[in-house]
């Protein structure tokens, strides 16, 4: 077997996981502050950009590279002042005033610089005197690692300070978001709050003191290696791979994810940022032809009532303020339609509401109401909310369809949701359902008065002596304008419909037998169907005039870069096409509308919104904007490469399988990265059918070839699909076997000493094993599992790892000298690979120490060692069966949970010196938790600690090498600490214990739950009574017991009453 020791990387032995994580955290923390690759154009499951750096940083950096260097390489940075022997951490306007000279970055003690240092001396000593509250209220603050670390960062700076003129060196050092997660947990802990009266308010010094690491570009510099990403998809990997200078492979089957990577990674890094005023020059041409069509069939309505009243009551009714503000809406932000059938019972127009809400803001709440008319039809009404209620106690909570059921409002008459599907389907003797406008999101202008009630004006500048307007938005109904220009724009789609079928622009193919049909079930049967004939006018008018300018575009700007401009424009397309469907909804917590694919389905919208497509805030205008914003972000981002390269990538886009990359040469590719597909987590090809259709009618002659098909590509995509394949149980079949084939090829092309690293975030254990097991024997061995971006707050236990991990890195090296002779789980001596791998990780325990990983992160990278051992040695046998990669990570796991006894108690605690039952319970509480787990992880755990579990169904006698598992039984009480139901164990509850074992406990086990029962009847009295009777004897071992259940319990109200346990034993004191 080849030392894999040797030319170690440093995702394999060292990587900083617990800062990347936090920082992945933060990238993707707020929704405003995302990459710009997120807006360009929707992909799913879409990596962040600082993962993706890391793990190519990682995976191609040696074992022996300076981790806080690797750390300041992905942006995580800080700047310093140097202050004596103090570092001053500069942010905002300190920051900026850094200067250069020949000796380097400098901050100047001029008169600005010596405020600046003073209020940081002020700064300081606010610090020092609120940790000086907290350690009096509570002398254990003074331990917690939090305050101490911010104690050393708040320590007065020498007297005297640098005098005026002097120049202190700036220097570059690793920042710590890690940390930074630490101090905002820790000020928001209830104790924290008791303490201080309120809230720590964390000052940006004492936080990240750095932008968001992804928009700090690495230095450019070609290094000659090779990165493959097989499964490119949004792009986030090769796109950072480009970035840091490495020859660049993406590879990707689906034609819209192609698209998407030639405007992530060809056209911004090519091009660079002048390419935007092209995308805008004819972007805004495109827009205002549109709109120009548009706009006659997108009118404008007087203002309600009610509005003018409001208007009135601001202007004091001036007369001349009233004739310009006060006659019609100024725009619109969103129409809201909903569904409506024929009541079967009543024969009545019935509205499908599955909420009145219109808006639910703070100070801005807004709800419908249906108003019935005797003709059995229906208006509608809008009305705003004060308290939870409307002015006649109208509840928005409201609806009129609840589980796919509707309900009539004139006879008050359910309608069964097969009639409701029979007549959007057009099949019903009652009729066909159809679309109604129920309120329109509009705006108004409203003048700024002064105090003297006279309109505000600018007093410079080209709008000197304009009125000072602000826009008031509201809701109203529909008025007769809307359904006549609903009528006319149905009446010119009807009459320009034959002309557009035969130039191809209108997506009339059927929806395709799929996964989730519910378009077709609910009378959509064709792509076109998903929108109503306003939005299909309007998306045919737009598809029709980008087509035109094509042959202009290009002639104007050359074939490259035309090209590179039509496929942004078709990009704004898409984006409207995506926000105007029959498949949007109106977030009425928001007061926006969501995308077609807010959720990751075709799912029924009972309503749906549109936004407008002529006027200040058309959506055409937005779906521009989004474009250019997202163009311009990953254009800067991208400059060091255009800067560098010109037209000369070292870029190639591939379109094809993955399991057969005959473009790409065996052993040419020095790092495969990629994020695989989770067998059915995304249907990317049944999503992106939605784009797909429209696509290539835009871009059929962009990228000759890629939309030949009718639809995308299934029949070669690696996902679990059981539509395609017939049932689930062959698409898992199917799935494994096409990863299979990826992993194969990915072993081709790679170089001998090459590494591979994938991205890992399916929630399933099943998917653990499938992927393992698939890379095992596809000759692979895995060298390395790292976390990145888990929750301090999740649970540290492995069954639920996938989930405190979002995701995980697994790297894989060649497996080139096979072994023939099959390997002996249990072998003689302790020989044998369960032996290996318990030695394996408590080896990678300890030089996990240095790296300060979290309980769950380090759990996780234990599993790395535990499949190093098993697929070096693969195929190994435990008798006659294969030893999966889940039992390789229990054994692991039990290794893991003893190490963590000992450390969370200092030593004073191992598994090793506890009676059989405790000592399972325990090690099964820090693998598995207090949830369900599989039973044969369960024997598997039990096999690892050499013990046997026992059925027992009553109260029995504990046997050494033994533990008792009960089979649930509704309402039972259990002696044996494990219960059982079907194929599932888990740790029976303290008040599921039987209270006859814990009158007469026999373990240690037994004698924790009994203190949590006495605490439960009586509090501190019984607690004490029960300590004295039963636990004196094992006085410090409960004490022990109690801090490990309650650092392993992850059950905040379990944990409460323990704090209260330990508190009653205070006053035993620890000399008994």
């Amino acid at each position: 077997m080849k030392d894999l020791s040797i030319d170690l990387r440093l995702m394999e032995s060292g990587f900083p996981c617990h800062q990347v994580g936090a920082e992945t955290q933060r990238e993707r923390g707020s929704s405003s502050a995302l990459p710009p690759l997120y807006f360009l154009h929707v992909w799913w499951a879409r990596r962040p950009l600082i993962p993706s750096r890391a793990a190519i940083q990682a995976s191609l950096l040696g074992s022996d590279a300076d981790p806080d260097a690797f750390v300041r390489d992905l942006g995580i940075m800080k700047k310093v002042a140097i202050v004596g022997d103090q570092e001053w951490t500069l942010v905002g306007k300190p920051l900026a005033h850094v200067r250069r000279d020949a000796s380097g970055e400098v901050f100047f003690l001029d008169e600005k610089g010596m405020k600046f240092l003073e209020a940081e001396v002020e700064r300081r000593e606010r610090n020092r005197e609120i940790i000086d509250r907290l350690t009096s209220f509570d002398p254990s603050f003074s331990r917690d690692p939090v305050v101490t670390r911010w104690a050393q960062d708040s320590l007065a700076f020498r007297l005297p300070l640098p005098a005026e003129g002097t120049r202190l060196r700036v220097e570059e050092r690793a920042a710590d978001p890690a940390h930074v997660n630490d101090r905002v947990t820790f000020a928001k802990l209830d104790r924290v709050k008791q303490a201080l009266g309120e809230t720590i308010r964390w000052d940006p010094e004492d936080l990240y003191a750095y932008d968001r690491a992804y928009a700090n570009s690495p230095e450019y510099r070609p290094t000659g290696l090779t990165v493959l990403d097989a499964t490119a998809g949004g792009g986030s990997i090769p796109f950072e791979a480009l970035r840091l200078g490495h020859t660049v492979i993406a590879n990707e089957l689906n034609p819209v994810a192609t698209t998407i990577l030639h405007a992530t990674l060809d056209f911004p890094a090519r091009f660079g940022p002048d390419l935007l005023n092209d995308i805008q020059k004819w972007g805004e041409r495109l827009v205002s032809e549109v709109e120009a069509e548009m706009l006659d069939v997108t009118p404008r309505s007087p203002l309600p009532e009610a509005e003018r009243q409001k208007l009135e009551g601001v202007v004091r009714g001036d007369p001349e303020l009233m004739r310009l503000y006060g006659q019609t809406e100024h725009d619109q932000n969103g129409i809201l339609y909903c569904r409506m059938v024929k009541c079967p019972s009543c024969g009545g127009d019935a509205p499908l509401l599955n909420s009145f809400w219109l808006l639910k803001v703070p100070g801005d709440q807004w709800g419908v109401r249906i108003i019935p008319n005797r003709d059995k039809t229906v208006d509608f009404g809008v009305y705003e909310i004060s308290s939870g209620r409307g002015p006649n106690g109208e509840n928005p909570e409201d609806s009129t369809v609840t589980r796919g059921i509707g309900q009539c409002v004139h006879c008050r008459q359910a309608i069964s949701g097969d009639e409701i599907k029979a007549q959007a389907r057009g099949e019903s003797r009652h009729g066909t359902w159809w679309d109604r406008v129920y309120a329109v999101h509009a705006a108004r202008l409203e003048p700024k008065m002064d105090a003297r009630g006279r309109p505000q004006r600018y007093a410079t500048g080209e709008r000197a002596g304009e009125i000072k307007t602000g826009k008031v938005k509201f809701f109203r109904a529909p008025t007769d304008q809307d359904e006549t220009a609903l009528a006319e724009a149905k009446r010119r789609l009807d009459e320009n419909w034959a002309r557009w079928e035969r130039d191809d622009l209108i997506p009339t193919e059927a929806f395709p037998e799929g996964n989730d049909m519910r378009p077709v079930n609910y009378g959509m049967p064709r792509w076109c169907d998903m929108f109503a004939p306003r939005q299909l006018l309007g998306h045919l008018t737009l598809v029709e005039r980008l087509r035109a300018l094509q042959p202009e575009i290009r002639a104007t700007l050359g074939e490259v870069r035309g090209n590179a401009v039509i496929t942004y424009l078709q990009f704004m397309v898409d984006k409207f096409v995506d926000y105007n469907s029959r498949q949007t909804r109106w977030e009425f917590t928001r007061g926006v509308v969501k995308g077609t694919f807010g959720r990751h389905d075709y799912s029924l919208k009972w309503t749906y919104g549109e936004m407008p497509y002529a006027g200040p805030s058309s959506g055409l205008r937005w779906a521009l904007s989004q474009v250019l914003d997202a163009y311009q972000g990953i254009s800067e981002l991208a400059l060091s490469v255009h800067q560098a390269q010109g037209t000369k990538l070292p870029l190639k886009i591939i379109n094809g399988p993955a399991g057969n990359m005959s473009e790409v040469a065996t052993g040419s590719v020095d790092l495969v990265c990629f994020d695989p597909p989770y067998y059915d987590n995304v249907q990317y090809g049944e999503l992106s059918d939605f784009y797909y259709v429209w696509q290539k009618r835009g871009l059929r002659d962009v990228f000759p070839g890629l939309f030949s098909r009718r639809h995308v590509n299934k029949k070669d995509e690696a996902v679990a699909n059981p539509a395609r394949d017939g049932s689930a149980a062959n698409a898992k079949a199917a799935y494994e076997r096409m990863m299979g084939e990826i992993f194969a090829e990915c072993r081709r092309v790679l170089s001998d000493d090459g590494v591979m690293t994938l991205m890992f975030t399916h929630k399933k254990q099943e998917a653990w094993e499938t992927l393992t097991r698939s890379l095992i024997e596809s000759g692979w061995v895995i060298t390395a599992c790292m976390p990145v971006e888990s929750e301090s707050g999740y649970s540290t236990h492995q069954m639920n790892m996938a989930s405190a991990a979002s995701t995980i890195f697994i790297t894989c090296r060649k497996r080139v000298d096979e072994d023939t002779e099959a390997a002996a789980w249990q072998g003689i001596g302790g020989t044998g690979v369960a032996a290996r791998i318990r030695k394996a990780v408590r080896d990678g325990l300890a030089e996990f120490d240095r790296l300060n990983l979290s309980p769950v992160d380090e759990m996780i990278a234990s599993f790395g060692r535990a499949l190093q051992v098993l697929s070096e040695r693969w195929p190994v046998y435990d008798g006659d069966e294969v030893v999966s990669p889940v039992q390789a990570m229990t054994a692991a796991s039990a290794v893991v949970a003893a190490h963590q006894i000992t450390r969370i108690t200092e030593g004073r605690l191992s598994v090793e010196e506890l009676d059989t039952e405790t000592g399972v319970a325990l090690t099964i509480l820090g693998a598995f938790g207090t949830g369900e787990f599989a039973f044969d992880d369960a024997r598997n755990l039990a096999n690892a600690l050499n013990v046997a579990i026992e059925g027992k169904s009553g109260n029995y006698t504990v046997a050494d090498r033994r533990v008792g598992l009960a089979t649930l039984q509704p309402g039972a009480n259990y002696a044996a600490p494990l219960v059982k139901s079907g194929s599932k164990v888990r740790l029976a509850a303290p008040e599921e214990r039987a209270p006859a074992r814990l009158e007469k406990p026999q373990t240690a086990w037994d004698r924790l739950h009994g203190l949590i029962a006495a605490y439960r009847q009586g509090e501190d009295v019984l607690v004490r009574a029960y300590f004295e009777k039963h636990c004196l004897p094992q006085a410090q071992l409960l004490r022990d017991l109690l801090e490990v259940y309650r650092a392993e319990i992850g059950d905040e109200r379990l944990q409460k009453e323990v704090d209260w346990v330990r508190f009653a034993l205070e006053s035993f004191g620890r000399a008994q």
